[in-house]
């Protein structure tokens, strides 16, 4: 069963709050991610206001962690690269692959 829809946060939130949580700095997720520092920044925040809760600590021009964005981070870090796998699986086999079946000679002949 799927969250409800205000609990799905946008995947350009979860990227920037992914790479700011692995590298432990705003500035450095903005440099992998090519946005400017205050746009990794606002989408942090955006994403703290729609699940209302905080997930870093901010202390002047730090930022760590808090217990929930440890554990939060790592489920969004496993669930970004199962989409990123699932996309270049697609797109490696568009079609989906193979179907293999084994029947009966007669009945293949009916069908």
């Amino acid at each position: 069963m799927l969250a409800p829809r205000r609990f799905l946060p946008s995947l350009s939130h979860l990227q920037a709050f992914e790479a700011a949580a692995r590298t432990g700095s705003v500035t450095a997720a903005a440099r992998e991610l090519n946005l400017t520092q205050s746009a990794v920044s606002r989408q942090i925040k955006a994403l703290e206001e729609q699940l209302e809760v905080e997930l870093f600590h901010r202390e002047r021009q730090t930022i760590r962690l808090t217990t929930g964005g440890e554990a939060y981070a790592r489920d969004i870090r496993d669930a970004l690269k199962k989409i990123g796998t699932a996309s270049l699986n697609l797109r490696a086999n568009p079609l989906g692959g193979t179907l293999n079946l084994a029947i009966l000679p007669t009945f293949g002949t009916r069908w």
